[in-house]
């Protein structure tokens, strides 16, 4: 009688059993290797924005403002939130980053944000943003639904939740705004609104280029806190009577140690879902990882290094980070 050969069900279990184990070496190898690639492209999108940023100053002899307030209406009476739209520093970087037409149909700086969002086209428009301000490793939606901001006649909530409201493209990357807490008037970071018509030069980064952070990541999401990420083009309102609502959907503060979790104002500091760290731009264009572990302290003097690299005119030895 002829007999036929095939595996018996032990050998069947060790072949199954060496494929199970070298999935599980494999895999997490796959896994770095793809984050490694999200984490590179990353640190392109801040690259390009940092040549945007010298342009842009080459282009008007300063810094790009974190918001612009519509000046003719601010001296008669304010900016609130839920009613007015600010545009932001990612706007007015458009040009610079080869989003001419998007730039042209918003109608950058000739129209109130909340006005130029009213029309449907441009809203849409404003819905999917541009990409180079998305981190490939973050989570959250395309819309930043946790940071709605006016559209038309927008809403009496300062959170901006009503129907006059709209959630727009979601932005993975904010401003360096102050050492401490966001600050509206006396920031010694990079950026902030230009209520006063405050804005730096290369001139103003005493500490150095090389020494100072210009702008940052933030996740939409990190462990169980939800810290909303930052929003494109447009903000919402910002006036001294409520929370800096608007300041927190483009820029950072240094109070906050990198990718805290810890409490629900950690949505005003830098994180990212890159392990171990965020990935920061600085003022000479160059990308650096910071990671969680950084000199860092909470109290209001610049004495860490986290927060010498925020500040841009401290005067302190940096050292190793």
């Amino acid at each position: 009688m002829r007999h036929l050969k095939g595996f018996t069900l032990v050998e069947l279990l060790v072949v199954i059993a060496i494929i199970g184990v070298l999935i599980a070496l494999l895999l997490p190898a796959v896994q770095q290797a793809r984050e490694a690639a999200r984490r590179m492209q990353c640190s392109n999108n801040l690259k390009q924005i940092g040549i945007a940023v010298h342009n842009y100053h080459d282009v008007y002899g300063k810094f790009p403002s974190a918001m612009m307030l519509d000046q003719a209406r601010l001296a008669v009476s304010s900016c609130p939130e839920g009613k007015c739209g600010t545009w932001t520093w990612t706007a007015f970087l458009l040009p610079q980053v080869e989003q001419d037409n998007l730039y042209d149909l918003l109608q950058v700086g000739i129209l109130p944000g909340e006005v130029s969002l009213g029309d449907a086209t441009r809203l849409a428009a404003a819905k999917e943003g541009f990409d180079g301000y998305r981190c490939p490793s973050a989570s959250g939606p395309d819309q930043n639904t946790e940071r709605k901001v006016p559209s038309g006649s927008g809403d009496s909530s300062a959170d901006c939740t009503g129907s006059g409201c709209d959630a727009i493209a979601l932005a993975n990357y904010v401003g360096a705004n102050d050492s401490n807490t966001l600050d509206r008037d006396n920031w010694n970071g990079f950026m902030a609104k230009d209520t006063k018509r405050r804005v730096f030069t290369f001139a103003d980064m005493i500490d150095g280029t090389s020494n100072t952070i210009a702008i940052g990541e933030r996740a939409y999401k990190l462990a169980n806190r939800t810290l909303r990420a930052g929003t494109q083009l447009v903000a919402n309102g910002d006036t001294a009577n409520h929370s800096r609502q608007g300041h927190s959907y483009i820029t950072a503060g240094g109070r906050w140690p990198i990718n805290c979790t810890n409490s629900q104002d950690c949505d005003r500091g830098f994180s990212s879902n890159h392990p171990g760290g965020a990935q920061f731009l600085f003022v000479d264009g160059s990308v650096h990882f910071l990671p969680e572990t950084i000199d860092h302290d909470t109290d209001s003097a610049v004495d860490s290094v986290y927060e010498y690299l925020i500040c841009k005119d401290d005067g302190n030895p940096i050292g190793e980070y």
